[in-house]
């Protein structure tokens, strides 16, 4: 049985980002496997985060960012701007690319196109057996697999699709990207258009809705194009680009490990942010903290909790968006409305103190939330 300093079970974002940290680290001459069935095969997939500077993380070649954002409600746009924070845009062919360019400056990092069977612990040692590749062994498994288990309370999910399209005419503002925009005729719930422009003729538009029910993907396709049909008339463009999937949010994961040093990173250990789908930056800042735990010798400190406080406020939206879907438009505008774009990007990452939190959430239309504290539960 071959014996690993770190098994990676999962060569994702998560696992790649955790890699990334590592070789980043004094533990980068650690031997290091990484388990992924899809070797060889990158996801078409787009992560976006804010922050006051690009990510180390983040390639220099492949940054786009914004300052200015607007929400827009039929004919109504709310235009804002941010003043200390930029959003970034990072295509996932461009971070496999980086960080795999990265690696191969390590031979002590190994791949293996395998699918993992079972995990347990005894001891100090993590054994991780393989469908067909026999069983190795590890101090630490760090396992980014995620499972749906039989629910008896539906899930809200936020599916979508995007399409990066390039027009023959310049159509759109590239200083200005669409947040939320909610003039999605004909939708029964939570629908909106995000939309990224690259350049006046370039852009991913993305079609997202918030829901319990099965989408079919040439549905939510078929509102993209309904979409653009409206908003930019007979436009000529080509598809450069198309990316589809579908993000639990819910503040119900409850991470299932074998022992202390079986690890659950990424969406399948709740890093994922329930209320808003974003999850790149919180991977990033947490595996930065599991590899400084690492260097230190922690071995019970490896998984993070979220303050109580925010699974509060997001088990309150997320009943919202359960129960009365058709609110969260007006809900989203009067939040950015009321107080700094700023301050609410800090507080949807759960960087704000209470006292900011309370500045804030005095501002809002308390309506919506006392019904939604009516229905509170876990969601």
């Amino acid at each position: 049985m071959k014996k690993f300093d770190y098994i990676l079970a999962g060569g994702g974002c998560a696992g790649l980002s955790l890699v990334y940290h590592l070789l980043d680290s004094s533990l980068k001459d650690s031997n290091i496997l990484i388990l992924e069935p899809t070797l060889g095969e990158i996801p078409n997939k787009t992560w976006c985060y804010w922050n006051t500077a690009a990510l180390p993380i983040h390639p220099e070649a492949a940054r786009f960012s914004w300052n200015s954002f607007y929400l827009q409600q039929g004919k109504q746009q709310h235009q804002h701007r941010l003043t200390k924070l930029a959003y970034y845009h990072l295509n996932s062919h461009d971070f496999y690319t980086h960080v795999l360019e990265k690696i191969k400056n390590f031979p002590n990092v190994h791949f293996l196109k395998e699918e993992v069977s079972s995990i347990h612990s005894t001891g100090n040692e993590v054994y991780v057996e393989t469908k067909s590749s026999g069983t190795y062994s590890s101090s630490y498994v760090f396992d980014s697999r995620i499972f749906v288990g039989n629910e008896t309370q539906p899930i809200l999910n936020q599916v979508f699709i995007g399409l990066r399209i390039k027009s023959n005419t310049p159509v759109f503002d590239p200083n200005s990207m669409g947040l939320m925009d909610f003039d999605t005729p004909g939708s029964s719930g939570f629908d909106f258009i995000y939309t990224l422009p690259f350049s006046d003729q370039e852009a991913l538009i993305e079609y997202t809705a918030y829901t319990s029910d099965a989408y079919r993907e040439e549905v939510l396709l078929g509102s993209l194009k309904n979409f653009l049909q409206q908003k930019y008339g007979t436009l000529a463009y080509q598809i450069t680009f198309q990316e589809s999937g579908q993000i639990p949010m819910t503040t119900r994961v409850q991470p299932t490990s074998s022992g202390s040093r079986h690890v659950r990173i990424g969406t399948a250990a709740g890093w994922t942010k329930p209320s808003t789908g974003y999850t790149f930056a919180q991977i990033q800042e947490n595996c930065n903290q599991l590899v400084a735990c690492l260097e230190q010798g922690a071995t019970q400190n490896l998984r993070f909790q979220r303050k109580p406080r925010f699974i509060f406020y997001d088990n309150i939206l997320l009943s919202i968006a359960h129960h009365w879907p058709k609110r969260l438009p007006g809900l989203f505008i009067n939040l950015f409305s009321t107080s700094s774009p700023d301050l609410v990007f800090r507080f949807l990452a759960e960087k704000t103190s209470f006292w900011e939190e309370v500045k804030l959430l005095s501002r809002l239309k308390f309506g919506i939330f006392l019904k939604g504290l009516t229905r509170y539960g876990t969601y």
